[in-house]
């Protein structure tokens, strides 16, 4: 059998795109409903914005806070993704992200950039349904 937090294949919804965030937001709930931890989360995706892959990059407000910019791209190598969502979800709080949050999606971006993988949102997500985008906040 499979592992025991895994979600069943069958249970999943899974988008062929995610063009907006909330779409971002919903899947990113649906693959983590059941965790009670917090989680950073990659969804990769392709030149159409399709859905080609997901990692867990972080488990827990420690290992986010020296989150790297490596296993973002070693994920992406495997789907052969052209851009990514980066996913902080959390059992509760507020849909926002901290100052070093925003500083860390930054210095992630760039990095990836570099090897010519997108950072093409970043979204916080919050048990309760409620989520914030990065991408919504620089243009508004």
């Amino acid at each position: 059998n499979g592992h025991p937090d895994a979600v069943p294949e069958a249970s999943l919804n899974l988008p062929r795109r995610i063009d907006d965030p909330t779409s971002a937001a919903q899947l990113a709930r649906d693959l983590l409903r059941n965790r009670r931890e917090d989680i950073t989360l990659a969804l990769y995706l392709d030149d159409r914005h399709r859905l080609v892959g997901t990692a867990i990059l972080a488990v827990g407000w420690v290992q986010a806070a020296h989150l790297s910019a490596r296993p973002v791209l070693h994920g992406s190598q495997a789907c052969r993704a052209t851009g990514f969502v980066l996913v902080r979800y959390r059992r509760w709080g507020v849909p926002s992200a901290t100052e070093p949050e925003r500083r860390s999606f930054r210095t992630i971006a760039v990095a990836c950039s570099r090897y010519g993988l997108v950072g093409v949102d970043h979204l916080m997500v919050v048990a309760t349904g409620d989520y914030g985008s990065a991408a919504q906040q620089s243009s508004q």
